[in-house]
């Protein structure tokens, strides 16, 4: 699960170890002036999207139909020294993530004796050689060891083990297979074949010849088959998975006993960075998965039209713009069409509908008590701009209340611009109310939804508090992130501003809203 982002040289995000993560929470605020960086890093999330369903060359494409960074050299901080933009995560693996454990010997498929979620931190940095994109260095940080591999032009990479440049970069390499991380094993002498499993078999190599003095006569396969067990591990817990593993061995019993601490601390840093390879293949599957779930609602939604000409296409999921919304709508099978006008009557007091005209269909608007029918075309701007926001929603969260843990294996993320735009305060606050009511909703049915919107709604804001002060929604499920721009610099600067638990704003920057400080 992804946990936390953080942008380093990206536009005004400046390259610094200090810089916050900014926790993705059930919902997550995004204010600030104009130009204050809020921009840039929610759409550094549509980003990421557009990146990994095309085949690039790199792991970041600028400019795609979702959103347009331009090339690396017009989406880096002007004042960089090192010439790298970072991309970083934090992210929690657990045991049913697929992929989450490495063994020695995958085809046995033996039960690994590893069962606790891992917190990961990965840092993926890119820069530009020949006006192309491509990886330049990547950080993987667990317990207390961190891993950074340099890559090189020659499909070699060099690896750091807590800063120490470790004997395996000799051989090292890595394939990049239009993933967002790369491969890492061996390449053979003429480069034609890549053995992903090679930096592994090279730890546990080590590990197997630096452990077999423990257990006297016993045979070489059946160590190998018991370090293949292991997995990964803190190392409080080594000793304890030892002893489950080899517990018929009076021998390695024995000499674990006497010298615990010794065999403890080899087995537990050679068994983690065996497992480090097959742990980037998990963590690669994971992010792309949560890239791909990525849902974007940009700020300039695509305005009504009066009419519609038929197209006989499938519709899986609101454009971005809004501009297919109709044609969606009019896919929908009568019950979801009706299930969908009674959401949206209990949740903002309208009815949509499409009609059909002829060779053509338009949507047609009943708001309130008005017994009336209106087409969208004359409603005014607010209706175009807020049923992009409502449907893509719905499509996700209420359309099939079915829908559980076991078939959204990854987050859903919904990335929203002003979804406030041409919007009364009252709508607004429904628009609020209704964010919190899916959220509560997709925890009932075990689903991990998260919504990100950026926003200069005041009443927005209030309503959060307003639904924390009645019990609707819990403090702690939302996240409020102030960028500003630093005196006299294009340095974004973030700070975090929280409701207790009675709903009031805390840290909330005096003010704000009013332009008074």
């Amino acid at each position: 699960m992804l946990q936390s982002i953080r942008l380093r040289n990206l536009r005004s995000f400046a390259d610094s170890d200090n810089s916050p993560y900014i926790d993705l929470k059930p919902i997550t605020v995004l204010i600030g002036k104009n130009s204050s960086g809020k921009s840039t890093f929610l759409r550094s999330l549509p980003l990421l999207r557009q990146s990994v369903e095309a085949h690039t060359t790199g792991p970041i494409l600028w400019y795609s139909s979702y959103v347009d960074f331009g090339a690396f050299s017009e989406a880096k901080k002007f004042d960089i020294k090192d010439n790298i933009i970072y991309f970083d995560f934090k992210i929690q693996l657990s045991p049913n993530t697929p992929n989450y454990f490495s063994s020695y010997y995958y085809h046995l498929k033996r039960k690994i004796l590893s069962s606790k979620d891992v917190n990961v931190v990965v840092e993926v940095g890119v820069t530009e050689i020949n006006n192309k994109t491509i990886l330049k260095k990547l950080s993987l940080q667990l317990y207390n060891h961190k891993y950074i591999f340099i890559f090189n032009n020659d499909k070699k990479c060099d690896l750091y083990i807590d800063g120490t440049l470790s004997k395996i970069s000799e051989d090292l390499g890595y394939l990049n297979l239009n993933q967002f991380l790369p491969l890492i094993g061996f390449w053979t002498k003429d480069n034609q074949r890549f053995d992903d499993e090679g930096a592994s078999d090279y730890f546990y190599n080590i590990l197997h010849l630096e452990i077999k003095k423990y257990f006297g006569k016993t045979s070489d396969s059946t160590i190998k088959d018991g370090l293949a067990r292991i997995g990964l591990n803190e190392r409080d817990d080594i000793k304890d998975v030892l002893t489950k593993i080899f517990k018929s061995n009076r021998t390695f019993i024995k000499n674990l006993e006497k010298k615990e601490e010794d065999i403890c601390d080899m087995v537990y840093n050679l068994s983690l960075s065996a497992s480090i390879s097959s742990l980037l293949v998990t963590i690669n599957n994971e992010l792309v998965n949560t890239f791909k779930n990525i849902k974007y609602i940009a700020p300039l939604r695509s305005t009504a039209e009066r009419y519609y000409r038929h197209q006989d296409l499938q519709v899986k999921e609101i454009d971005h713009t809004g501009s297919n919304l109709a044609m969606l709508l009019r896919s929908l099978p009568k019950k979801e069409n009706e299930l969908f006008t009674q959401w949206t009557n209990e949740n903002f007091g309208f009815q949509v509908k499409v009609e059909e005209q002829g060779l053509h269909y338009a949507l047609k608007i009943k708001a309130g008590s008005d017994p009336r029918e209106y087409n969208i075309n004359d409603m005014g701007f607010g209706f175009s701009q807020i049923l992009p926001i409502v449907v893509s929603i719905w499509m996700e969260t209420s359309r099939n209340k079915k829908t559980t843990l076991r078939q959204k294996k990854s987050d859903i993320i919904f990335a929203i611009e002003q979804p406030e735009l041409h919007l009364h305060p009252e709508y607004q606050s429904r628009l609020a109310r209704m964010f919190v009511s899916v959220i509560n909703t997709a925890k009932e049915r075990g689903l991990s939804l998260k919504i990100i919107f950026e926003t200069h709604s005041q009443t927005m804001v209030n309503t959060l508090g307003d639904c924390i002060e009645d019990e609707l929604l819990n403090s702690q499920d939302v996240n409020i992130v102030v960028f500003e721009k630093e005196l006299d610099s294009s340095t974004t600067k973030v700070k975090f501003s929280h409701f207790n638990n009675e709903g009031f704003l805390e840290e909330w920057p005096i003010g704000f809203f009013s332009g008074r400080r």
